[in-house]
């Protein structure tokens, strides 16, 4: 009976000891749901604490009962306290997002002068994006995602910053794109498949407004976009991302060719880690999209992968391979305005079916604090078949590679220089088929005058050999500076030249567009150089709020267009004179810090053909963005408004009689157009997953931006993300 009476006693306080202590567990990660390592997870005034491992995840033992407050704290990101969390049982979950402190450190950015550089200190415009845009915004392609940077204009699928393009069916661009700092063009279009770039992978984009031609040639003469790609996680992490969208039905009667709501949607699965020096990265993805419009309909599947390996000498090399195929109508324009999503007659069948691989490999070398060089290499195939009544081919395979030094012969100076060279071959039953051979070398300097001016310059010689047309010669210069004028104010003025040299598509070029309309070659097309000038500021009144402006200034000679001649077929030619100029204004507010910002950015252009005395084709004079984004978590939501006023001048040739090719084709509005977006981030266990829905075009706007062709209705979608 004692021995019974000794065993409830003991039972008693085992009971009454394990309700009387408990822990505290969870996981805490960043705003990318990616693990976070070594965060400091404390009581404060007690010697509890704890250290969370390499999939994030911490746990306080031993606790006693009752109320605390927890601090989350880590180098480079916001702490985090977590104030009166109950323990009143054996242990309690908490799950933790830890936001980068966005003003404790500066914005480093690498493509204005092809190496690391605060982007304070440059001496042209620029503008870096972050990849939360692409969730939150449900972004499906990256040229959506231009479609918010201030001084970028989309006309349909062709990028333009600060009006240095038009629109030519995606022959030739004036915006170099990169990714990690290889160029991403085609070799016989010379355009850039959006679909390509990783959005998945992204760790940053950089825009540099202005011609760049001194560092990256022919094709930067409007200016750059840069896509950085992350490096391999350190510890396991695996991303689902689907999502599923709607298209409203059409504002007038007239207009329905389709009783159902078309959809669209795609899912993405990426994996990445390390292996002791071995990073790696995989993703696939699939996405199509049944579209607004009869045979503009899609169906895409994308490959990506990237390698990373760091040698003991500090020395690392990374492999990225990227391939895409895609089968998709070829709508071009409207049958006319009463019928304006149904492609003109004869045009309901055609398609586009095309395949394209892009490989890279950068190899970075350390040879001292003072001499580093890195070797770039690259190869893109693309490959596409137009079918139709006439059968349209074309692969062109483009080789590049450059070797670039970076000598920091003191904390005032440093010399960047490098030597590229590119070879493309093309085969094809439309632009012939010829070779083209490019090389090029340059130098830039950048030299501290004083603490608080800055001045760099360099220019670059180029040659450049298309087929049976006679080897262009270039020399393009530029020169800016920097100066603090005070802490807050920052000055910048640069000045520089431009080339480009035109593509095999805008040369050799030979064949219908339907109507009777021929596209003809002009094997006497010749490049186009710029002189280019802006001066401008940067001022922090507060920690939260920023403005930036910028005046601007090109002059062009021999600008490559497409134009209808007199025999009533289309030919690129090159215009004598034509002039840019123009003036924009960022305002940056985060008005509650860390929860409410406000973003404004207005452009006013004035663009001119000389000759002609009209502004130029497809250029807004007037752009307005606005977005207001809301962040606390759990939530997450955003207001964007765009307009732009009426484009003043069209391809008229193509709308007025005699050939009256596109009907109605005149037909053009200013545009506004608003998007909203709310999200919601929640653990499932101890997985974090967001979910986001997204309305665009929720005014059903109609609008044009290309002659005949209807931009998206307003559309829906949801999506939702899981992280493990």
């Amino acid at each position: 009976m004692k021995n019974i009476f000794l065993l409830i006693i003991l039972s008693a306080s085992l009971i009454y000891s394990q309700i009387t202590t408990g822990s505290i567990k969870g996981r805490v990660v960043a705003a990318d749901n990616s693990p976070l390592e070594g965060v400091n997870v404390f009581i404060p005034g007690t010697n509890y604490g704890d250290a969370t491992d390499k999939r994030g995840f911490f746990e306080i033992k031993n606790l006693p009962l009752g109320i605390y407050n927890i601090e989350f704290s880590l180098i480079g990101y916001k702490k985090e306290v977590k104030e009166n969390i109950n323990l009143n049982q054996a242990s309690i979950n908490l799950n933790i997002i830890l936001y980068e402190a966005a003003f404790e450190t500066k914005q480093i950015i690498v493509s204005a002068g092809k190496y690391q550089q605060n982007k304070d200190d440059l001496s042209v415009s620029t503008t870096v994006l972050k990849p939360e845009m692409i969730s939150q915004k449900n972004i499906t392609s990256f040229d959506d995602l231009l479609r918010y940077v201030p001084g970028v204009q989309m006309t349909m699928d062709q990028v333009s910053i600060r009006g240095s393009s038009g629109y030519s069916k995606g022959a030739g661009t004036r915006v170099l794109t990169a990714i990690d700092g290889v160029p991403f063009y085609s070799g016989d279009m010379g355009d850039i498949v959006w679909e390509m770039i990783p959005l998945q992978d992204i760790e940053r984009i950089e825009v540099i407004k202005g011609p760049a031609s001194s560092l990256y040639g022919s094709t930067a003469i409007g200016g750059v976009i840069n896509i950085i790609t992350k490096n391999a996680s350190k510890n396991p992490f695996t991303n689902f991302r689907s999502y599923i969208g709607s298209y409203d039905k059409p504002s007038y009667d007239i207009w329905k060719w389709d009783d159902s709501y078309r959809a669209f949607y795609g899912l993405s699965l990426t994996h990445s880690n390390h292996y002791k020096n071995l990073g790696y990265t995989f993703s696939v993805r699939k996405f199509d999209d049944m579209s607004y419009k009869q045979n503009s309909y899609y169906k895409r599947y994308t490959a990506y992968s990237k390698i990373n390996y760091l040698f003991e000498d500090s020395s690392n090399l990374s492999l990225l391979a990227n391939y895409l195929y895609s089968m998709r109508g070829n709508y071009l324009y409207w049958k006319d305005s009463r019928n304006a999503l149904v492609p003109k007659a004869g045009e309901e069948n055609n398609k586009v079916r095309s395949n394209r691989l892009f490989l890279s490999l950068i190899y970075n070398k350390k040879f001292s604090n003072s001499f580093t060089t890195q070797f770039k290499s690259s190869y893109y195939r693309t490959k596409f078949d137009g079918i139709a009544i006439e059968f349209t081919t074309s692969t062109a395979n483009i080789f590049r590679n450059e070797l670039i030094g970076t000598f920091n012969f003191s904390d005032k100076f440093r010399l960047i220089s490098g030597l590229e060279f590119s070879y493309t071959k093309v085969n094809s039953n439309i632009f012939k088929s010829p070779d083209y051979i490019g090389t090029g070398l340059y130098a830039q300097m950048e030299y501290n005058l004083t603490d608080d001016l800055i001045l760099n310059a360099g220019a670059r010689y180029d040659y450049l050999k298309l087929d049976t047309l006679k080897g262009a010669n270039a020399i393009t210069p530029r020169a800016g500076l920097n100066y603090k004028l005070a802490n807050d104010l920052i000055l910048r003025s640069s000045i520089g030249t431009g080339f480009r040299v035109p593509t095999p598509s805008e040369v050799f070029t030979s064949a219908g567009v339907g109507g009777g309309i021929d596209v003809i070659e002009n094997p006497n097309l010749t490049y186009e150089t710029s002189l280019s000038f802006e001066t401008g500021f940067l001022y922090n009144y507060s920690k939260s709020l920023r403005f930036d402006a910028a005046f601007y200034q090109t002059e062009y000679n021999d600008f490559i267009e497409p134009n209808l001649i007199y025999t009533g077929d289309i030919q690129f030619i090159n215009l004598p004179k034509a002039r840019i100029q123009g003036l924009e204004a960022i305002i940056d507010w985060d008005f509650i810090p860390q929860m409410f910002k406000l973003n404004i950015s207005y452009n006013y252009m004035w663009s001119r053909d000389i000759q002609r005395e009209k502004a130029m084709k497809y250029r807004p004079r007037n752009v307005l963005y606005t977005n207001l984004s809301y962040n606390h978590y759990p939530f997450e939501a955003g207001i964007d408004f765009r307009y732009w006023s009426k484009i003043e001048e069209i391809d008229d040739a193509l709308v007025e009689p005699p050939l009256n090719y596109v009907k109605d084709g005149n037909k053009r509005v200013p545009v506004y157009v608003a998007d909203i977006n709310a999200g919601f981030n929640f653990f499932i266990g101890s997985l974090p997953a967001k979910t986001f829905i997204s309305l665009k075009n929720i005014l059903n706007y109609n609008y044009v931006e290309f002659l005949g062709n209807i931009a998206p209705l307003r559309n829906i979608t949801l999506s939702f993300e899981l992280f493990y």
